[in-house]
Order: C-alpha cells, then sequence, then structure tokens
C-alpha cells in the first residue's frame, strides 16, 4: 500500500471561524467551484466518536458536549488518515503507476483551534502537506449563535448547536 513517502504533498488551506460562522457552507461552495476536498475536522471527530469500539469516542464525546478540545494527537490522525485516504486512492485511479498522481487539495474546516493545535499539527503532520493560507470568517457573534440554535432545530445532531 502507499505511504507519503510515495504521494506527493498534498495542498491544504485551513478554513476557521466561530461555530456557525458559515465555514460548511463556503467549504461546499469552494468544493464545487474548485475541485477540494472538504474535510472537517468536527464531523471527523463526530464520526470517531459513534464509531462502535472507537477506543477514544467517549473522551471525544465529553469533550464536544463540554465546548472543550479535543486532545491535539486524535484530531491530527483522523485529519492526516484522511488525507491520506483521499490521496491513496488518487494513486490507486492512476492507472498502471506511469501516469503522474494527481496531487490532492484539501480544506480543512474547523481546525487548528489555538496555539497548541498550531503547534501538534507541525509536530505530526506538517512536514507532509503544504500548507497555503488560512480563510477566516468573521461573523458577529449573534449571528453564529442564532445559525447554531437554527441549526439544532433542524435536527443537525450535533451536541454543540446550542448557546
Amino acid at each position: 500500500m502507499y505511504s507519503w513517502d510515495n504521494l506527493p504533498k498534498p495542498n491544504v488551506i485551513f478554513v476557521l471561524g466561530g461555530p456557525g460562522a458559515g465555514k460548511g457552507t463556503q467549504c461546499s461552495l469552494i468544493c464545487k467551484e474548485y475541485g477540494y476536498v472538504h474535510l472537517s475536522a468536527g464531523d471527523l471527530l463526530r464520526k470517531e466518536q459513534d464509531t462502535p469500539g472507537s477506543q477514544y469516542g467517549q473522551l471525544i464525546a465529553d469533550h464536544i458536549k463540554n465546548g472543550t478540545i479535543v486532545p491535539v494527537e486524535i484530531t491530527c490522525s483522523l485529519l492526516e488518515n484522511a488525507m491520506l485516504e483521499h490521496m491513496r486512492s488518487l494513486a490507486g485511479s492512476a492507472g498502471r503507476g506511469d501516469e503522474p498522481i494527481e496531487t490532492g487539495n484539501f480544506l480543512i474546516d474547523g481546525f487548528p483551534r489555538n496555539q497548541n493545535n498550531l503547534d501538534g499539527w507541525e509536530r505530526q503532520v506538517n512536514d507532509k502537506v503544504n500548507v497555503k493560507f488560512v480563510l477566516f470568517f468573521e461573523c458577529p457573534r449573534e449571528v453564529c449563535i442564532n445559525r447554531c440554535l437554527e441549526r439544532g432545530k433542524e435536527g443537525s445532531g450535533r451536541a454543540d448547536d446550542n448557546p
């Protein structure tokens, strides 16, 4: 199977902003227009939390419910595995191996959330990818709160869609 050693470095854009700032909506639009792959840190964490037998499921659930930050090693591993899985699928679809493997382009939504997240990313993942820039969405706090509450009413299933 493939490792990072024989795959091209993917390009990464970090997409940041408060909960309800529109990160997911804008990422969807960017993906449609420019072909990026959207990786939501929150979605990856929720998926892991709901995976039967996950050693981190309850820990992740507790952090999400309390609005605290999941340990950076867990989040980085989930993001790295998702990127690597996509890059492997690109390599597998390249045919006999004599065609170049397409470089993946990723939007990483909701990460890093603080300096510790950034430090962990730099230790664990940074040398395997090309970080291009950060796209930051500014949105008034009240608008973010209202969007999260509406999203919760619409059945988002997200434990953090509350005041």
